[in-house]
């Protein structure tokens, strides 16, 4: 299943060309250079985002080296782990504040 997908995402990506002209308010989609501009500032306004280059073999020539894509990390969070864990305990009638798995 996993070539399948890959073949198909091989597919798509030789019958629809990399956009020359901005087609982002009728489509929605963004060309390798606006999408790299809404990077730069996104990456300039939220330290936790940055740039990654990735795997040398999967590189887009459309997109610079160092700029494949995004990656956010650290990224602070309201609810916290145990307290989801505690929360599917008491849907599943476990209750008894043990974690998803049981343990104490």
């Amino acid at each position: 299943m996993p070539s399948l997908l890959s073949n198909l995402k091989s597919a798509r990506e030789w019958a629809t060309p990399t956009l020359k002209s901005s087609a982002f308010l009728s489509r929605g989609v963004l060309t390798p250079e606006e999408f790299v501009a809404a990077g730069d500032e996104l990456t300039f306004r939220c330290p936790t985002w940055t740039w990654e280059a990735g795997d040398p073999s999967r590189r887009k020539k459309h997109l610079p080296p160092d700029k494949q894509f995004l990656m956010t990390r650290n990224v602070p969070c309201a609810a916290r782990v145990s307290s989801l864990e505690n929360a599917v305990a008491d849907e599943m009638g476990g209750g008894g504040g043990k974690g998803c798995l049981g343990e104490d």
